[in-house]
């Protein structure tokens, strides 16, 4: 019996709860990237620093704090953060990705688009295993396939309400992470002068009230101008949302096959039927309803091409992509195959959710086995000295031992420049440690793969400039 309704629906969000929560809090944030929101949602806490969380005593102003926000409301509760309730926003999003993508399809074909097209994202690498990590990249999925629904829900821009909906909640994008969140409107501008008729201005009525992106992210803004002026403009304006996603500056063979590759790799295990999917779109799009074929590949093609025109290439840039491929998928399925066998339809899906949790329990066991604080926090919880680290991911350090850690650069190392403390050193590094600093090695240490030695240098420290291996205690 076909799953249709509110049994389909709820078997959707039982199949999405299942594959997404069995292991809430079994991964250890092992990267700077994966534990930044986690130490900066615990400085909202702590501090009420909601504008400005901390990291140390700096603002972090890269990018904005609504993830912050959100895993400090999911720690609310028990009143501190910890590796479980920092996914618990990405866990979410990733579920009510998987719902928008099935009422996407529902709207705009049926019930059998929508079920098997929200199968398809949840089913996806990239949305199955960022759902997994305390970063900000399915927050603003979610944003952004919010701000899709509301615009088919506009009848693609024929109702204002819906619109400032899709314009909002891309101004909620924004605030998770940036400038991205602006794909939306490159996909509704290409939508508009693809599908509508006049002056290519007058096609681009869709775009009317975008200004409310503004007026949202507004506070922020100025409180970040406020708190460092020009260094706000220049470090995270300039060189981290301009600069860092520039275009590529080079032609070969790895900057041309890379986002094809990022893009087949994060719709895993479905990559092999998406070009199938758009070649079949494409030549029934005059059989979609109005609109439709151009909404998905618009927004397929939006994300890709920008993505793939930066310098800066990460498979989780590509995942706003995800619902539009897996919408693209089921269209294809059910309303282009000539026959749609249900039992091989049922055997495949059992066949990937099975896989998936399988395949998930291993990585998380080889994933946690790649880091090892053990000796670490044997000196961290001695507050004598304080703690750094070289090479090693001093955000890691600090959301684990829940103290200050501050990473030394080149500068002080090679100057024979070091106060005393305890150093978490990457093994790599060891050579170029001065010889003057007299060290006690106190331990070995793994994170996110990396080997480090836990070195302990007491007072007065070192000052001259030397060269050599550090001395073992």
């Amino acid at each position: 019996m076909a799953l249709t309704g509110k049994r389909g629906v709820l078997a959707l969000g039982c199949a999405g709860a299942l594959l997404l929560f069995f292991d809430v809090g079994v991964r250890v944030l092992a990267s700077n990237d994966e534990a930044r929101f986690a130490v900066l949602a615990r400085d909202v806490l702590r501090h009420g620093t909601w504008l400005l969380p901390r990291l140390g005593d700096t603002p972090y102003l890269n990018k904005p704090p609504l993830v912050a926000w959100l895993i400090a409301f999911a720690s609310w509760p028990a009143g501190v953060v910890t590796q479980g309730t920092a996914v618990w926003p990405s866990l979410l999003a990733a579920l009510g990705v998987t719902l928008l993508t099935w009422w996407i399809g529902r709207r705009l074909w049926d019930e059998r688009v929508g079920l098997t097209a929200g199968f398809v994202v949840l089913t996806m690498h990239g949305v199955f295993t960022q759902a997994r990590t305390a970063m900000p990249d399915m927050v603003l999925c979610l944003a952004m396939t919010g701000a899709m629904a509301a615009f088919v829900g506009s009848g693609f821009g024929a109702q204002p309400g819906a619109l400032l909906a899709c314009h909002l909640l891309l101004a909620l994008g924004f605030l998770a992470k940036g400038p991205a969140a602006l794909l939306g409107l490159v996909v509704i501008a290409v939508h508009a002068l693809v599908t509508r008729e006049g002056l290519w201005w007058r096609r681009l009525g869709p775009l009317r009230g975008a200004g409310v992106i503004a007026a949202v992210i507004g506070p922020w803004w100025l409180t970040a101008i406020t708190s460092r002026g020009s260094e706000f403009v220049h470090d995270t304006v300039v060189t981290d949302w301009l600069v860092w996603f520039g275009p590529l500056t080079r032609l070969d063979a790895h900057t041309l096959l890379s986002p094809i590759a990022q893009t087949l790799a994060i719709v895993l295990p479905w990559s092999p039927l998406l070009p199938v999917a758009i070649v079949a779109v494409v030549r029934a799009r005059d059989r979609m309803p109005a609109g439709g074929a151009a909404f998905l590949l618009a927004w397929l093609g939006v994300v890709f091409a920008v993505v793939a025109l930066s310098s800066q290439q990460r498979m989780r840039y590509y995942l706003p992509l995800c619902p539009a491929a897996a919408l693209l998928v089921a269209v294809w399925y059910h309303r282009l195959l000539p026959r749609q066998p249900a039992l091989v339809g049922w055997a495949a899906a059992a066949a990937v959710a099975v896989g998936l949790i399988a395949w998930q329990v291993r990585d998380d066991a080889r994933h946690n086995a790649a880091t090892n604080l053990t000796a670490a926090a044997a000196v961290s919880s001695r507050d004598d000295l304080p703690l750094y680290t070289l090479g090693v991911p001093n955000l890691v350090a600090s959301f684990y031992f829940d103290r200050p850690v501050k990473a030394v650069d080149a500068a002080p190392l090679a100057e024979g420049r070091l106060a005393p403390g305890y150093f978490l050193v990457d093994e790599r590094a060891l050579a170029s440690w001065p010889a003057g600093c007299v060290t006690d090695r106190r331990g070995d240490g793994a994170a996110n793969g990396r080997r480090f030695a836990v070195l302990r240098l007491p007072p007065p420290g070192c000052a001259r400039p030397t060269g050599g291996a550090p001395s073992a205690g």
